[in-house]
């Protein structure tokens, strides 16, 4: 039998956002108590904070995500129902304009959570605080790592109190993660560290967007629930997506790349909405309610630090999240992969216990693969940075196009494309012989010129409406 191992008595988590939250479950597993350490104050109740700039934009929790959640947190999606979040059953509740054209709308197979990034964020944390052994030290802010005696492991995080405290703190543990996000320092502080830096990936399609909430006015939404209006380049670089929220609200963000990128004053806002492929958007909102300002968003590029590939790493020390590997938020992935992560570390600290060291940021590494996949194989066409691509890659974008092309009037691809969306499935699924055939035979019925109406007598599915 191996050696056991020793116990460990303290884990501090650097970020409280939803990859620290959900990380910090993990731990308590593994750990005697844990301390996530926040830059800000939480809200006592959901409400956007300075922290989450990202939460004033729409998420989406697919079925990947919920899942993993539900494994972290048992009954989190009745808990997030029961505060008002909204079920959408896929695609039947979705008018989803593709590239080529709309979408039919089959009985579902697939379930999102239309909920506030605030609130996802303020269930799971409030689950968090009525466990003793967890604690949240906000205010405070990591400035860098505390080196082992051994030379070869971490033994804490040099904290700075915020708000015109001077002076720096020490804060012992046995085990360190940084879910700080896109932000994160840890380059620095491994470098500082004589580890070295890990090499990074970047690809940038220049994608800029814009969002404001609404009031669900009366009478307008018809049978539906959820509407993407997906760009066609090149005639159009412009998109859509409204989705429903708690509180009977509606969040809408609009995007587009290089210069057709969404204003944020209120008449340019409405007018690049009524800009887009469809009218069906515009129509929607123009006379709705707005319940919040308009807010823009420009950082997103997928990057990725390859640590798991670095020469040297600490023990005791992980990178989850953002901070190891961020997709263009336009994908819904993020929260997904975080929570992902968080529950395949479970399965893997459940059979190497007390091992938090390269085997286990080889586990974030690969839980992140496929995502980093789907993000930058649609984004790699429009990067600013792009080279020519290999015949093989090009061949890649041409079957993804096909692939979506056809989804839209073939039941079977189509579900089989949202499974690999939603990461339930792997994207080699996309090249079965059974989806390969009917993929390259292409489609074999009329594109729908006009949005579609549900499937007449087609069950339901779950969450649909009825």
């Amino acid at each position: 039998m191996p050696p056991r191992a020793p116990a460990l008595r303290h884990a501090v988590v650097i970020g409280g956002s939803l990859a620290g939250l959900c990380i910090a479950r993990t731990l308590l597993d593994h750990v005697e108590r844990v301390t996530v350490v926040e830059r800000d104050r939480f809200p006592e109740a959901p409400q956007v904070r300075a922290g989450v700039p990202q939460a004033y934009h729409l998420h989406i929790l697919i079925t990947s995500g919920q899942r993993a959640l539900e494994r972290l947190f048992p009954g989190l999606m009745a808990e997030l129902r029961g505060s008002g979040a909204v079920s959408v059953a896929v695609p039947t509740d979705v008018l989803y304009l593709s590239a080529t054209e709309w979408r039919e709308r089959f009985p579902a197979t697939h379930e999102l959570i239309g909920a506030s990034r605030e609130l996802i964020d303020w269930t799971i944390r409030r689950r968090l605080l009525a466990d003793e052994r967890i604690r949240f030290l906000t205010a405070h802010e990591a400035v860098g790592l505390l080196p082992g005696n051994d030379g070869s492991s971490v033994a804490g995080v040099a904290l700075r109190p915020r708000g015109g405290v001077e002076g720096v703190e020490r804060l012992d543990a046995d085990v360190v993660v940084d879910a700080s996000g896109r932000g994160s320092r840890t380059p620095d502080w491994l470098d500082a560290l004589g580890y070295g830096r890990p090499e990074e990936s970047r690809i940038d399609a220049g994608l800029g967007y814009a969002s404001r909430r609404y009031l669900v006015p009366g009478g307008v939404a018809d049978g539906w629930k959820h509407i993407l209006l997906m760009p066609n380049p090149p005639q159009t670089f412009r998109g859509g997506v409204l989705y429903p929220i708690e509180n009977n609200r509606w969040m809408v963000t609009l995007g587009g790349l290089g210069d057709e990128v969404p204003p944020t004053d209120e008449a340019g806002f409405l007018e690049f909405a009524r800009g887009l492929r469809s009218p069906v958007l515009y129509e929607a909102i123009r006379d709705a309610e707005p319940d919040s300002p308009i807010h823009g968003f420009r950082w997103t590029a997928n990057s990725r630090r390859h640590y798991e590939t670095m020469a040297r790493w600490p023990d005791g020390f992980l990178v989850v999240g953002d901070a190891a590997c961020a997709f263009n938020p336009v994908y819904g992935q993020g929260m997904s992969v975080a929570a992902q992560t968080a529950a395949l570390l479970t399965e893997h600290l459940r059979t190497r216990p007390g091992r938090f060291g390269r085997a286990a940021q080889a586990v974030v590494a690969e839980t992140g693969t496929a995502a980093w996949t789907i993000a930058t194989g649609a984004d790699v066409r429009y990067a600013a940075n792009k080279v020519r691509l290999a015949r093989r890659v090009r061949f890649s974008h041409w079957y993804l196009a096909r692939t979506a092309e056809v989804a839209n009037r073939d039941p079977y691809v189509s579900r089989t494309l949202t499974d690999v969306l939603y990461l339930v499935r792997p994207p080699a699924a996309l090249m079965y012989p059974r989806m390969a055939l009917r993929v390259l035979r292409g489609p074999t019925r009329p594109p729908l010129t006009a949005p579609p109406v549900r499937v007449p007598g087609a069950p339901p599915g779950p969450g649909a409406p009825r």
